[in-house]
């Protein structure tokens, strides 16, 4: 629902991610919670005061660190253009009580109906025969990659984002022949991954969204298989990337993302590999090429696992069709 009162745009809030949950309900009335950093037609990006991103999304995707404000009405033309024009760059929010935030001064947001969004990862872990079931259907997960792909992303690159990808799983490849121990393969796949980051157009990065899906998959599968775990947002890449681009990469490093990722990554779970590529095609509408780098990182981390544990090539299937 969406209605005016006292010359204020006033929102319904639906749900709110429980990352940013507690502390909007410990927060002062009247006290800030953060700033806007940057403005969109559904969303709003706003830096907290605890350093954390919080993104107020009227899309029904719903995520630990959005909140999901129900959409404006078919047919409301006042609203047509969602916050451009009503939000400005910089605008404070703060928590007026318990049951509404402002923002600015121009939007109100209202708690009175808002729920509690959290993780749902499975907590039972991908066993190896789960995992086989993915590797008899590679040429079918690499088929819909392909298909999916759209012009400036990892697979079908531009001038900024030539070889990229290429070369990255050629170094992995090798890491994979050479590298026994688990750490030190963590840190040499950690530090190839640098080389994408702030790569590509775009709000963020293709090889930022590559890193995120990447290390996602990646670490979920390592908390079952005992590999260690990558941590690329700790080697300095904020200063090669938009602080936005960096803090999702660092979410997605410790598993916090939002329900479509989720269910892509349940699907290991379950040994789903129908699922895995139903979720694939979802994600991949995101943005311009945001959805397809992130689908192809998780596919690239699934791959890079099922070698390590199988001994099979998966790897080189997908250097196959990466452009040079």
């Amino acid at each position: 629902m969406i209605y005016k009162k006292k010359n204020d745009n006033v929102f319904d809030c639906d749900w709110i991610g429980y990352l940013h949950a507690a502390k909007i309900s410990s927060t002062d009335k009247g006290m800030p919670l953060g700033k806007v950093i940057s403005v969109f037609d559904y969303t709003l990006n706003i830096k907290t005061n605890c350093n954390e991103l919080l993104v107020v999304s009227m899309s029904k995707v719903r995520s630990p660190i959005n909140m999901n404000i129900l959409s404006v009405p078919d047919g409301d033309d006042s609203y047509a253009k969602g916050f451009k024009g009503i939000v400005e760059y910089g605008s404070e929010i703060k928590k007026e009580n318990d049951n509404e935030i402002v923002v600015g001064g121009q939007i109100s947001l209202q708690l009175t109906k808002s729920r509690v969004f959290k993780n749902y990862l499975r907590r039972k872990r991908p066993s190896l025969a789960c995992l086989i079931r993915f590797k008899n259907a590679s040429n079918k997960i690499l088929d819909t990659l392909m298909k999916q792909s759209k012009r400036g992303c990892l697979l079908n690159p531009d001038i900024t984002t030539r070889g990229v990808l290429y070369k990255f799983l050629r170094e992995i490849e090798k890491y994979r022949k050479i590298q026994q121990d688990d750490k030190k393969f963590a840190r040499l796949v950690a530090s190839s991954l640098l080389q994408l980051c702030g790569r590509g157009p775009g709000f963020t990065p293709s090889g930022d969204d590559f890193i995120s899906g990447y290390c996602v998959l990646f670490n979920y599968l390592s908390q079952s298989l005992g590999f260690t775990k990558l941590n690329p947002s700790d080697k300095g890449i904020v200063h090669l990337t938009t602080w936005i681009s960096f803090m999702l990469m660092r979410y997605y490093e410790r598993c916090i993302v939002d329900e479509q990722i989720q269910t892509m990554i349940n699907s290991l779970a379950d040994g789903n590999f129908e699922k895995y590529v139903s979720s694939l095609v979802q994600i991949s509408y995101r943005g311009h090429t945001s959805g397809i780098d992130i689908a192809t990182g998780m596919t690239a981390a699934l791959y890079t696992i099922i070698d390590r544990t199988s001994g099979t090539d998966l790897l080189k299937e997908f250097i196959a069709i990466s452009p040079r």
